[in-house]
């Protein structure tokens, strides 16, 4: 999963931008593929060098979250509540044995887990990354409840957690931002490649999403110059 998370601290807004992870990229060094095999071969540093290379963006700094971390960063919180589908719940229950009621249902962090991954909609992985930013979303208004104190007393159990190329300053100054935020910002869904913007095709036997560069471009750059210049 690839997100772009854009923070302004003026028009309090927070945006979160998936990047569709079939989509067919430029790499620096490499031949074309898929936009997240620059991870796989060069790690966080050639994702931004792609990101940056394709799409004309600056990225300030990374933050890396692993399945298991993933599922704990929920748990700290007790679990978050989320629409379940029959489709999400038999998925739920054939990764995890656990079963789940449909509906509106609080879910432990294993579970969100699986709801994050699940693609069996006809609209795949595009359903899949809405979920996604669905997740992230309501974990943020989760944390909208919480005092500054009892932030600063979760940032302990969250930083061992991740993996970043922030400095320990750097990411301190971004909480200090980030979380006071919460309590009204405005938290607002983005995809690309966007609608209008892209064609399926198979190349080199993959089936690949390729996008029309210059306007998913000109769409990231809006949401810079709408929503502010800070990106993680």
């Amino acid at each position: 999963s690839i997100i772009l998370c854009t923070l302004n601290k003026t028009q309090n807004n927070i945006t979160l931008t998936s990047l569709q992870r079939d989509t067919y990229v430029r790499i620096p060094g490499h031949k074309s593929n898929r936009i997240n095999a620059p991870y796989v071969w060069g790690g966080a540093t050639l994702l931004e060098e792609t990101l940056e290379y394709n799409f004309g963006i600056e990225i300030d700094g990374y933050v890396e979250v692993d399945f298991s971390h993933f599922a704990k960063l929920i748990d700290l919180l007790g679990g978050i509540e989320l629409e379940v589908t029959s489709g999400i719940a038999n998925f739920i229950y054939s990764e995890s044995g656990s079963r789940v009621k449909t509906g509106m249902q609080l879910l432990n962090g294993e579970q969100a887990l699986h709801y994050s991954r699940y693609r069996g909609t006809a609209a795949g992985d595009f359903d899949r990354t809405n979920r996604q930013r669905v997740v992230l979303s309501t974990l943020l208004n989760e944390y909208k409840n919480k005092s500054m104190t009892e932030l600063l007393g979760l940032l302990d159990d969250i930083l061992p957690m991740v993996t970043t190329d922030l400095t320990q300053d750097e990411v301190l100054g971004y909480f200090m931002d980030f979380f006071p935020m919460l309590a009204s910002a405005e938290i607002v869904s983005m995809r690309i490649p966007q609608e209008g913007a892209y064609y399926q095709a198979k190349i080199d036997g993959m089936a690949v999403i390729v996008p029309d560069i210059p306007k998913c471009a000109e769409a990231l750059h809006e949401i810079l110059a709408e929503y502010g210049a800070g990106v993680g």
